[in-house]
């Protein structure tokens, strides 16, 4: 009689389980079918608008913040630089307790000597120029050349990611300013140092994500082209000192009038964190 007991909530219990299995197999199947509609969804939305896109890079899978703080070059740094002269100004000068001592959150330096460019080869060129005449010139990498303020701007890079930055926020670039003869004559430098990840990791959107939250807001015009979509690190609220950057999708595109725009989506939330003005 026991026995028979024992074997009949034996069976319930099982026959509970496989209906609690059943269910969790059923709505995990319909969510990966909904993710599958809903990617389909986005890509006839696109190409019916005629906004196009080549291959796009990989998923990341689990991503996290960095935090990090910018150097303060000091004159002694700055006396280590050969064939080279400091241009100060006043908004890049930190002045310590002893007046003597002097930082600078941003180096402008002029060359003695125009540094010429070739036509081929040319970022391998630029890679051996930062490394020979920049204070820690390893840490910098080719991003892009600005052809319309004859510029070639490069950043800093966290495990093998660009950290994204503009020109006016300079917190981990340097600036090669070239003159019509495609020589470095001048540059602007500024570092951090001390990066470090946060432990909390989450799972970054796709890149088809990001570009569907660009959609969503109507910052991406009919007949536009993405030309190019990167992983980094980003922060839309530059500090004076310390730097919290967000793991980032950076995401040039091309209207049908080639003008360029460039925006920057979070990737663990999807949220655009910068469009042009």
């Amino acid at each position: 009689m026991e026995w028979s007991k024992t074997k009949t909530i034996f069976i319930l219990a099982f026959l509970i389980l496989d209906i609690f299995l059943a269910i969790e197999f059923f709505e995990l199947r319909g969510e990966n079918e909904f993710a599958v509609i809903q990617e389909a969804k986005i890509e006839e939305q696109l190409d019916a608008e005629g906004i196009s896109y080549g291959n796009l890079p990989d998923d990341i899978g689990d991503s996290s913040y960095i935090t990090s703080k910018s150097r303060d070059f000091t004159e002694e740094d700055v006396s280590k630089l050969k064939n080279q002269s400091m241009v100060l100004t006043s908004a890049d000068v930190l002045t310590s307790a002893d007046i003597s001592e002097k930082s600078f959150v941003k180096l402008n330096m002029e060359l003695n000597d125009p540094f010429p460019l070739p036509e081929v080869n040319t970022q391998s060129k630029i890679n051996q120029f930062l490394k020979d005449n920049i204070i820690s010139g390893e840490l910098y990498h080719f991003w892009y050349r600005d052809e319309q303020l004859n510029e070639i701007i490069c950043v800093q890079k966290y495990n093998n990611r660009y950290i994204f930055q503009n020109k006016g926020e300079h917190i981990g670039m340097v600036i090669l300013k070239l003159n019509e003869d495609n020589e470095i004559v001048s540059y602007e430098q500024s570092m951090l140092e001390d990066i470090r990840e946060v432990e909390d990791r989450e799972q970054a959107v796709s890149p088809l994500k990001a570009i569907e939250a660009l959609y969503n807001k109507r910052y991406l015009k009919s007949n536009s082209e993405i030309k190019q979509i990167q992983f980094g690190y980003y922060t839309h609220i530059p500090l004076s000192n310390q730097q919290i950057l967000a793991p980032t999708w950076h995401i040039v595109v091309e209207t049908e009038e080639e003008e360029r725009e460039e925006y920057y989506v979070h990737a663990l939330e999807g949220d655009v964190l910068q469009s042009p003005q």
